[in-house]
């Protein structure tokens, strides 16, 4: 029969004589009850990096390892995430131990985060929802979240995470390098003027943000919506080069509200399903990358599909007349104008309001934006 011995802290695991015991007993990472504890085993051929979390060493053994015996997805509390004011080491080396693909578990509870935390390929970070709580206070010009390495093609996952952004110029997610990835049920709260809840803009060696689908993400700005410069998504384009942006994205759902632009789109083929957008300044901006203005490939094509807008003041602008919008607006109130453009041509806009009365829900009266620049009511 084996022993099972118990510590109160990953940390004096270092001082269990290995072959001492089968197993043993952490009761929590710094201390008991934590959530950071767990069971370990001896592997005594191991000699993987200690990650202070799942893989642990011995100060008797070079060659040996304690290993956590779980088939759970890696707990940010095994790192230490819950027992420390500054959250973002704790954090990243829990992603690090996922690096060959996994989950990433964000409990309910508020995390400080003082710089970029990077995600590996292949890696989904998931809380519990609007309590897993991630404060953003690093540096600007940067995101909460973003890929590690260089950006290229980077397919992960985020779910069920609330994002404080804190940081002035600061993003939630940077979505640089990120394609084939999935956003579900995201919310980010921007509490800093000149902020974005989602910033891609694109970059050079095929690595903008393409066919992503985000599914239920909303952002809420900070302040004055009309003079706060948030953008809640923000598919802007790089540099230097300005030739790039985010290309052929899904957004289901979700609410945008309190910004100064909700959605500002400088790519192509991008969908917007059934946003509900409130109190912004502009709902919709599409234009044009400014080396593309010359370029042989100019146009953009994106459709917005099935939104609702309330006390948007302008619901949708065209600020190139090579930027080709169709859109089909579920309900429009509280708006100053429906549809400014710099050229009519090609965009196709059904709105259910005809301009006329900017906060009445009476008026039903459609207007149709036609490809020749007519306008008609049907």
């Amino acid at each position: 029969m084996q022993h099972v011995y118990s510590v109160n802290a990953l940390i004096e695991l270092a001082d269990i004589m290995p072959g001492s015991a089968n197993g043993v007993l952490a009761l929590g990472h710094t201390a008991p009850g934590d959530g950071g504890g767990g069971l370990f085993h001896w592997v005594a051929d191991a000699s993987e990096e200690p990650n202070h979390g799942s893989i642990l060493k011995s100060r008797f053994s070079t060659s040996g390892r304690w290993r956590r015996v779980t088939a759970a997805p890696l707990d940010i509390r095994w790192f230490g995430a819950a027992s420390i004011p500054d959250a973002t080491n704790a954090i990243q080396s829990a992603l690090d131990a996922a690096q060959s693909g996994g989950t990433v578990y964000v409990p309910s509870g508020k995390y400080r985060v003082t710089r970029p935390l990077q995600i590996p390929q292949g890696v989904l970070l998931q809380g519990d929802g609007l309590f897993s709580e991630l404060h953003y206070e690093g540096p600007p010009k940067a995101g909460c979240l973003q890929v590690r390495g260089e950006p290229h093609t980077i397919a992960i996952g985020l779910s069920r995470l609330n994002l404080f952004v804190h940081t002035e110029e600061a993003y939630g997610i940077d979505l640089r390098g990120m394609s084939y990835s999935h956003f579900d049920h995201m919310t980010v709260h921007l509490r800093q003027p000149r902020t974005s809840g989602f910033f891609g803009p694109g970059i050079r060696k095929g690595s903008s943000p393409y066919y992503n689908v985000f599914t239920a993400c909303h952002v809420a700005g900070n302040g004055e919506h009309r003079s706060n410069g948030c953008v809640g998504f923000d598919f802007h384009y790089d540099e230097p080069d300005q030739l790039q942006s985010a290309n052929a994205n899904q957004i289901f759902g979700g609410r945008v509200s309190s910004c100064q632009i909700a959605v500002r789109c400088f790519g192509t083929g991008n969908v917007f399903h059934g946003q509900v957008l409130e109190s912004n300044d502009v709902g919709y901006q599409f234009d044009l990358c400014p080396a593309r203005r010359e370029h042989q490939q100019r146009g953009t094509n994106n459709d917005v599909l099935g939104c609702y807008s309330e006390h948007v003041r302008l619901v949708l602008q065209q600020k190139h007349a090579d930027c080709f919008v169709t859109a089909q607006l579920t309900m429009v109130t509280g708006y100053e104008k429906v549809f400014d453009a710099i050229s009519t041509s090609n965009c196709v806009i059904l709105s259910p309001h005809n301009d006329t009365n900017p906060a009445s829900r009476s008026v039903m009266d459609r207007k149709v934006f036609v490809p020749d620049g007519r306008v008609s009511k049907e």
